[in-house]
């Protein structure tokens, strides 16, 4: 959406500070049981060949490929500094969750652009487990047992804002500002001026109804066989934008199996985040 702005560019997910230099980027780390490399970069090779030939198709991936492999050895920034000259003057967005994964991701991609401002996108813990579950649990790459995922889930929400969130109290406002999906998605025309205007942008009736029309992006598609995903699958499927759930509490189902601790903390972060309190005596009975 705020890549339709016709101010600005949004690249798929780049998913780029998780290492220092391109060639890390192409291997897996030892014992890694996640999705392989050459899915995780998916997105970055979409961006490359849309940039270099203005398509994305089998062979202009397999050219972007080249083209990265022949540069293992720039830094990752290197890379986006490429991308940013190609879609000048626009100020380009790049929406990776990985990049908040961990401290040191946060820590280098923040080293790169000193200078850089960062929208934190909230969404209710719950909808975000139901939802984490729907787009993982099919992926042959998943490893988490059945009985499981929900507390594994759970606290990926809960460790990935509260560091999106302490990274971003050491930054000052006008670099750091928070949404919550919910009200991005749901009510477009009350929320997106106020983020353009954060940005510095226009803010006008004609370019927010830009925005409302995720689906123009020449990423808002499934890639091509070699090059399938660089964003949410369930969005590429049907790119549009849609409303999502708000759900009317924030406590978990009592069916979940999750520590009672980690409930009580996720409550709290949720409530300092923009969804109100909830009862917690299911905390102590669980």
């Amino acid at each position: 959406m705020i890549g339709q702005h016709p101010q600005l560019y949004s690249f798929p997910e780049l998913s780029l500070f998780r290492a220092d230099v391109v060639e890390d980027l192409l291997i897996d780390p030892t014992g890694w049981l996640g999705s392989p490399s050459r899915n995780r970069v998916g997105g970055l090779l979409r961006a490359l060949a849309q940039e270099h030939e203005g398509t994305q198709d089998e062979a202009s991936i397999e050219r972007a490929l080249e083209w990265l492999t022949d540069r293992k050895d720039w830094s990752v920034a290197g890379v986006l500094d490429h991308l940013l000259a190609a879609v000048a003057p626009l100020t380009a967005v790049e929406k990776s969750p990985e990049s908040s994964s961990r401290d040191s991701f946060l820590a280098r991609m923040d080293a790169a652009y000193p200078r850089a401002r960062y929208v934190h996108l909230v969404r209710h813990p719950v909808a975000t487990v139901r939802s984490m579950h729907e787009s993982w649990a099919t992926r042959g790459w998943w490893r988490v047992e059945p009985s499981a995922f929900h507390q594994f889930c759970w606290s990926l929400w809960y460790f990935q804002h509260k560091r999106i969130t302490e990274f971003g109290k050491a930054l000052p406002p006008d670099r750091f500002v928070r949404f919550r999906g919910e009200d991005i998605v749901n009510s477009p025309d009350a929320t997106l001026p106020a983020l353009c205007r954060w940005l510095g942008v226009e803010a006008s009736d004609r370019v927010i109804d830009e925005m409302k029309s995720p689906e123009r992006s020449p990423y808002a598609a499934l890639g091509p066989a070699n090059a399938r995903g660089g964003g949410d699958l369930s969005f590429l499927h049907r790119p549009a934008l849609r409303s999502i759930e708000l759900p009317a509490r924030l406590s978990p189902p009592d069916e979940w199996m999750l520590d009672p601790w980690s409930v009580l903390m996720v409550l709290r972060l949720a409530t300092e985040l923009g969804y109100g309190a909830a009862p917690l005596d299911h905390v102590w009975t669980t």
